[in-house]
């Protein structure tokens, strides 16, 4: 009997999947075509790129302990419900801002990187530490287990809205 892939490892496909496609949309798109805003507060798809490297260089912080952002799970502490709970229009924290001038090689660069160590991270969280410590984001309290899904999912809406904005130019 084969036994079901843990919590870490399913969260891991969906992060890879969605960030994969993220990395080649933009470096299948002409770099001006990258650089120019995409209408209506987006910024450019290369921004969206660089606020996709921060966040996931935060998610990895937050995953490793590297800082002090989690905490142990409040007794009874039910999830948020993940991805499901991600408001259509979530505002970041402003420290993960892209600047305005951002340059498609230079975001490929810095996603490749952080992608690289989010990976990492995501392949050593451990059942305890991400279901037994949380984080508090603007949406509300959520799971570290929560908080590495909500990262994959905002990556693949991060897609979608490069595509429509690109489908309307």
């Amino acid at each position: 009997m084969s036994r079901a892939p843990d919590r870490s490892a399913a969260i891991l496909a969906r992060f890879n999947a969605a960030h994969t496609t993220l990395v080649q949309r933009l470096r299948d798109m002409p770099a001006a075509a990258a650089e120019q805003p995409l209408g209506a507060g987006l910024g450019s798809a290369a921004q969206i790129a660089w606020h996709v490297a921060m966040t996931d260089d935060w998610v990895a912080d937050v995953l490793l302990g590297s800082t002090a952002s989690a905490r142990p799970a409040p007794a009874r502490f039910k999830g948020s419900g993940g991805p499901a709970s991600l408001p259509s229009k979530a505002k970041t924290f402003p420290s993960l801002d892209a600047p305005a001038d951002v340059q498609r090689d230079s975001a490929l660069e810095r996603l490749r990187a952080s992608g690289q160590r989010l990976t990492k991270a995501l392949a050593s969280l451990s059942p305890e530490r991400g279901a037994g410590y949380v984080v508090t984001l603007p949406l509300g309290t959520v799971s570290l287990f929560e908080l590495a899904d909500l990262a994959g999912a905002s990556i693949a809406r991060h897609v979608a809205q490069i595509e429509r904005a690109l489908a309307l130019a």
